[in-house]
Order: C-alpha cells, then structure tokens, then sequence
C-alpha cells in the first residue's frame, strides 16, 4: 500500500489535531513534501544533527519528533546556523520532518496518559477548571494528568521504580520518603507552572521536569511531593508509542527509534 506524508501527518492528526496546540507552538510538517511517499519512518524526541544523521544512514524517508525543529520564524536557511544546517541536510537528503508537541501532549490517548500508564497511574483525568490554576487564581494551560497508584507506595520506593520505568540516568525530588502516596500527577516535560494545579487537585506526588529553586520551595511549602524525573525521560516515551501507533496503521512501514540518550548525569 502506498503511503504519503499526508497520510501519516493526517493519522497522527486523528490523535493530536494541530487545534489543540498551544498559540506559542509550531507542531505539523517543518520540512518536505506532504505527497511524498513514504517506507520507512524515523521516530525521535529531537530533529536533532545527530538524530538526522542516524536517519540518513537508516535510509529514512521522513523523521517524527515531538519538539518542533522550528518554533520561530527563520529569517535565513544556512550551512553555519544549527537549525538551517539540519534542514539543508534534510532537504539534500529528500527527509520530510513532522512534529507534534503541545498538541500530543494535551490529547487524549497522548503524551499525558502515556506517562500516567508507564508510571502505574490509573482513573486519569485532567485538571478542573478550578483546580488548573496558579496561586493568585489565573487559568493555565491544562495540559497535566491526576489520577490513583495503581498500588499505594512509600515516597522513596516510587521515586526508586520511576527512575528505573523512565530509564532516569538520575533524579531528584523533594518531599517525604515515608510517605504513602496514593494519588499522583503528572506533565511530561517542563511543568513546574502546575504546582499549584496538582495540589488543588489533591495529588500527593507531582512528577514533571526542569524545576527550579523556587518550585521545588512552593511544593515543600505547600506540603506536595514533587518528583524532576528529566524532560528527555519523561517524553521520550513518545518512539515506543508512536512505533506501535503508526505499524496499526500502515503494517507495512519500516520504523526506526532514535538511539539517543538522555545527557549525561552524575
């Protein structure tokens, strides 16, 4: 069966429409032909160089990833710019690249629900509208998850199968070790803006990424677990998912998983 680069940006669509993303994103097609065909597909957090250079040799028709390669306007495409250099590279090598980020991560069935599933977090749902709110009671984006463990588990022992489940090089939290936590939420990437959502929402343990001084401070005041398990970790989930969700759909594709690791921790 002959396959495009619309029809794979179209099945993704189904799951993740580009109306759900963010005002300040820029996820669909960065680079390429939408009537492409297409045999075989390379999956990756990042449009990295590298990342590019491993679909190249793989013999890649088109790279998906859930950063965008582009967020702002590109005033100029050059070998001596990181990002023009990759596109060069992708349009010499005939690779369209495809993205889908806030918009993936918000659906239903998507980056959210794919980490709560990972993490043995069941009965998921999103925020309320008076829950997904900042301390002075401004909406923010309700991108987040809340739900139950599965099984109820001493702080330092979840932090511990976290860890290991995401595959964390390190990590850090701040909070109780002995305490049992029985509900838990969750934003892949960088979400230490919803602080305040996970407590309103009455989350014992809140797992994100990339929290700074003041929002690891903010969750010991507020008396909230808080687990920083690593924006790659918590979103590189994304090749395993979408490997099994675009073989449902075209069978005959060929899908490669980028092999990039997380940076290096000590």
């Amino acid at each position: 069966m002959r396959v495009t680069v619309k029809q794979i940006a179209d099945h993704i669509e189904r799951l993740a429409p580009l109306g759900l993303a963010e005002p300040w994103d820029n996820p669909g097609l960065m680079v390429g032909d939408m009537d492409k065909e297409v045999s075989s597909v390379y999956i990756a957090l990042d449009g990295t160089s590298r990342n590019v250079r491993e679909a190249i040799a793989l013999g890649a028709d088109i790279i998906i990833t859930h950063h965008p390669l582009i967020f702002t306007s590109v005033s100029r495409v050059i070998e001596q710019d990181v990002t023009g250099s990759v596109i060069i590279n992708l349009i010499k090598n005939d690779i369209a690249l495809y993205s889908a980020h806030t918009n993936f991560d918000i659906a239903d069935g998507g980056m959210n629900d794919i980490l709560c599933d990972k993490l043995d977090i069941v009965d998921t749902r999103h925020f309320d509208d008076l829950e997904c709110v900042d301390g002075s009671g401004k909406p923010l984006d309700n991108i987040g998850r809340v739900g139950r463990l599965d099984t109820p588990t001493e702080m330092a022992d979840y932090v511990d199968y976290v860890k290991n489940v995401l595959g964390c090089a390190a990590i850090s939290y701040t909070g109780d070790p002995s305490d049992v936590i029985t509900t838990a939420a969750v934003c892949s990437g960088s979400g230490g803006d919803l602080i305040y959502c996970a407590y309103n929402a009455g989350a014992d343990v809140y797992i994100t990424s990339e929290i700074k001084h003041h929002e690891a401070q903010l969750a010991l005041e507020l008396g909230i677990n808080l687990i920083d398990a690593g924006h790659f970790e918590t979103e590189n989930i994304i090749r395993d998912f979408m490997e099994e969700y675009l073989k449902e759909e075209f069978p005959d594709l060929i899908i490669h998983k980028s092999s990039a690791e997380p940076y290096k921790k000590r």
